[in-house]
């Protein structure tokens, strides 16, 4: 088995020829210690990665050649975001996500655009420490029906990211959210964060979303050696990533009932109570809640994960049912 297959290109080589490639890396740090590091792995399975370099001031031009060759991309970004406004839709409605440890400074600038712009349609904040977050601004995350995990509950179940990760076409992750032991490069020095483990798993998430565009990974301290453990876990993200977009698989729950790949468990909330559909995959392992829109008598398929099956069997209503029937049927 070969190295990890990166072919190196120029950003005005990005064509529509390039389809059959697995992702394109756009790197716009000044190190090649990522792309060192990644060449040093091993593929699970069959991928064709792209790599380029691109200014910061190019980063636009270059995304829009990859979406229209039809390529997920990842941008290897420095310490900061590029400007909202150049890297997320501005004509129509999208969806993201942000793994960040708050709602600090280096943050501050996605995170406040996507909860004043009328086009997020729905946006997800994993693993935020509560003691990082402005109440305020948590709040106002909160009243616009977004979703939000805090690492504390992240920590004791990793699986419970996947569903908030699914259907996002936008993914941000900010390296300082990774603790300071596991990422010495960190510039917060903070002791408390997502472990290793914990930040590569949920890129696997990522790879297997069924809707992912693209993902931004900002926080790359520019003083980082070349070789040093942060290209060394940075190129793992990026392993686990194209990992799992090589071998996803797209499913539809609204074919549950003409597809054998699909279970349908009714789980009764005692004599009287709500019946709830959980559509669970016996290819990925994936599970849907089935809800229904009461006016419409219209089935919706939100992701959920095997906790909320088990909740639900223990004679709980799972907390996402809740917030999603409340959601779709407002009063």
């Amino acid at each position: 088995m070969s190295n990890y297959p990166v072919e190196i290109i120029p950003a005005a080589a990005i064509s529509e020829n390039l389809s059959e490639a697995t992702v394109l890396i756009i790197d716009t740090t000044r190190s090649d210690g990522v792309l060192n590091a990644l060449q040093e792995l091993y593929p699970k399975s069959p991928v064709r990665v792209l790599y380029t370099k691109a200014g910061i001031d190019q980063i636009d031009v270059t995304i829009s050649k990859a979406e229209r060759a039809d390529l997920k991309i990842i941008t290897l970004c420095g310490e900061e975001l590029p400007k909202a406004q150049s890297i997320l839709p501005h004509n129509r409605f999208y969806t993201a996500a942000l793994i960040s440890s708050g709602s600090g400074k280096v943050e501050n600038s996605i995170l406040q655009y996507i909860l004043k712009d009328k086009s997020a349609l729905d946006f997800a904040h994993i693993a935020y420490q509560t003691y990082r977050y402005d109440s305020s601004i948590l709040k106002t995350l909160i009243a616009k029906n977004f979703e939000e995990l805090r690492l504390g509950v992240l920590r004791k179940d990793i699986s419970l990211s996947e569903p908030l990760l699914r259907s996002k076409e936008s993914v941000f992750i900010d390296l300082q959210s990774i603790r300071f032991g596991d990422l010495p490069d960190n510039t917060t020095l903070s002791p408390n964060g997502l472990y290793a483990e914990e930040i590569c798993q949920i890129a696997r998430y990522i790879g297997m979303a069924q809707k992912l565009k693209s993902v931004f990974i900002y926080g790359y301290p520019s003083k980082s050696k070349s070789i040093s453990p942060t290209s060394r876990l940075l190129s793992e993200i990026i392993w686990h990533i194209n990992e799992a977009l090589s071998s996803n698989i797209y499913e539809n729950p609204e074919n549950s009932e003409k597809d054998d790949s699909f279970m349908r468990k009714i789980v009764s909330m005692g004599d009287d109570g709500q019946e709830i559909v959980f559509i669970t995959s016996s290819l990925t392992g994936r599970w849907w809640l089935e809800i229904p829109e009461v006016k419409t008598s219209k089935n919706h398929y939100v992701a959920c994960s095997n906790t909320d099956y088990l909740s639900a069997c223990s004679g709980e209503i799972p907390l996402r049912w809740l917030y999603f029937f409340q959601k779709i049927n407002p009063n």
